[in-house]
């Protein structure tokens, strides 16, 4: 749209200045995104830009947004700038229209005020809208001015706050927030090109751009994905069978368990020590029902060669000397392969190494770039009644409902619940880690808000007295969680055991299920019986997300 960027191309030479044209591939999104950029030019300032029909609408603001509602904080309107502008992070060369430091200050989406059509406002000269940031939330409202104030030819707007929860008569508490939403690092840091390079939001690469102190559009396309890899075979039933049937005691479906008899939880509470044995006849048992959620999905394990109560350590990758039945996979950003297992063989050579727990990736299955299921995980405090868990999970059960997913819930092993949603993969992906863990983030936020004396998002002790933890930190790209049905390396050998809606209420007893319990009852049980078909993309409930936010600013809104 050469006659919208007009303005900006005739201001930049772009043989001097490696400022980008507009012509770089944007990813699509649901919802208009908006950058707010901090500018140490001529003069500090805080560029606002709102995405709208192909381009950012962009205003200077002089002293940047003031989160109170008496303040009006002059807005000069600017040139339209292209939209691969919003993941600009660097310098300016001097000596160039607007040489100086950028910092991505904060970023996010926007909506104008219930059905206003934009161009009718921005003509009109007032438009009321929404944010939804890092930083900046609720509603704002952009009025313009008869005449430049200063008797010149600018067009000049006030920004200002609507009175919302989000609005605070410290004006210039969010402007304290004073490092890069994209890489965490101050001006001082981008200027002397320095610290972590940027993520992007606009551009639909894996690095929007190098940390280096002056913009660069060639930085090239990331590396090229791993090989797709050939799924293992499963065994068909009938032939796992057999092959128990035709081998020893101690051998099951062709691998033998050397120390059969070692104990790997000790006696507990009258019962004998859980055996070696035990558990890879356990794992066999429950080994159709695990694979659905750990095939194709990296997985990290806690072994206790001589038990739990003896030296534990943390497994990930691969070692010299395991199974041909466990499963390697690389794993872009890291060099060493990561365990993976894709069979009850592999979970039965696991067992051998005496594997006692079992934490896989959350992603999609054989794509761990994909978001596959969120995790939400309830932790309460010590002195917190575990019906409270109870009453939490239903509550998030209901707000994850609303936005349109399906929510399933598990016990964790030990004090607290899982709360779970299946995730649609494929072309209905459009949503990566970044997202993902924004949006758990936020129902998570919004939870914590609502009943701030039940609930918290910090997990510092100090505040966590009487209160649950809603942890969404388990969603990112190499976060794991507990998988169903594994057990823990805890007295009493609990598992974690998936549930029905119906179990969850008062009284429930994370205890009854252990090893020597969960087999038999999973086996009769309807929990997660629909999970395949539960499966969500992220990127409605985000809109829906967006959508209530919005619903709400306006209810708040004077």
């Amino acid at each position: 749209m050469p006659s919208k960027l007009a303005k900006y191309r005739s201001k930049r030479d772009f043989e001097k200045t490696q400022e980008p044209s507009g012509s770089a591939k944007v990813r699509k999104t649901e919802y208009p995104r908006f950058v707010i950029q901090k500018h140490d030019a001529s003069r500090l300032h805080y560029d606002l830009r709102l995405e709208h029909d192909g381009v950012f609408k962009s205003w200077a603001v002089t002293k940047g947004p003031s989160l109170n509602p008496k303040d009006k904080r002059l807005a000069v309107e600017v040139e339209d700038h292209p939209l691969d502008y919003g993941d600009f992070e660097g310098t300016i060369p001097k000596g160039e229209y607007g040489g100086g430091t950028v910092m991505l200050w904060d970023r996010g989406y926007w909506l104008p005020e219930g059905n206003e059509n934009v161009d009718e406002a921005l003509r009109k000269g007032e438009l009321k809208f929404v944010l939804a940031g890092d930083k900046l939330q609720g509603g704002w409202v952009l009025v313009r001015m008869k005449g430049d104030r200063d008797g010149g030819k600018r067009n000049n707007w006030l920004l200002i706050k609507h009175k919302d929860q989000w609005a605070s008569s410290d004006g210039d508490a969010a402007l304290r927030k004073d490092k890069s939403v994209a890489s965490g690092r101050t001006m001082q840091q981008i200027a002397g090109g320095k610290g972590k390079a940027p993520t992007p939001f606009m551009l639909g690469r894996k690095h929007a751009f190098n940390p280096d102190a002056v913009w660069n559009t060639s930085k090239g396309e990331p590396p090229d994905p791993p090989p797709a890899r050939k799924r293992r075979a499963p065994r068909e039933k009938a032939a796992r069978k057999a092959a128990k049937e035709d081998a020893g005691g101690d051998t099951l479906l062709g691998i033998t368990i050397s120390k059969p008899d070692k104990p790997l939880w000790p006696a507990d509470d009258g019962e004998a020590p859980v055996t070696k044995l035990e558990l890879a006849r356990y794992l066999d048992e429950v080994g159709d029902w695990m694979l659905e959620h750990i095939e194709g999905r990296p997985c990290s394990v806690i072994r206790a060669p001589d038990g739990i109560d003896g030296e534990r350590f943390f497994q990930r990758h691969g070692m010299r000397g395991m199974s041909d039945e466990i499963d390697l996979v690389s794993v872009s950003g890291d060099r060493e392969p990561y365990i993976e297992i894709d069979s009850a063989e592999g979970l039965i050579a696991m067992a051998q190494v005496a594997a006692v727990e079992y934490h896989p990736w959350n992603c999609a299955p054989f794509a761990p770039d994909i978001p596959g299921r969120l995790i939400f995980d309830l932790d309460p405090a010590p002195d917190v009644d575990f019906d409270e868990v109870v009453e939490a999970a239903k509550e998030m059960r209901e707000r994850l409902e609303a936005l349109g997913l399906v929510a399933f819930c598990k016990t964790t092993g030990g004090k607290g619940l899982h709360v779970v949603t299946p995730l649609k993969a494929g072309k209905a992906s459009r949503l990566g880690w970044d997202e993902a863990k924004t949006f758990a983030h936020t129902v998570c936020a919004q939870m914590a808000e609502d009943s701030p004396d039940r609930y918290l998002i910090k997990m510092t002790k100090k505040l966590r007295e009487g209160r649950i933890f809603l942890d969404y930190l388990r969603n990112d790209r190499f976060s794991t969680a507990v998988a169903p049905l594994s057990p823990r390396a805890r007295p009493g050998a609990p598992v974690s055991m998936p549930l029905t809606w119906v179990q969850v209420r008062a009284g429930l007893d994370p205890a009854r299920f252990n090893i020597r319990t969960a087999a038999k009852l999973i086996a009769k049980s309807k929990a997660w019986e629909d999970y395949g078909e539960a499966e969500r993309p992220l990127h409605k409930a985000v809109e829906r997300l967006v959508r209530a936010h919005v619903r709400t600013d306006l209810a708040s809104v004077e």
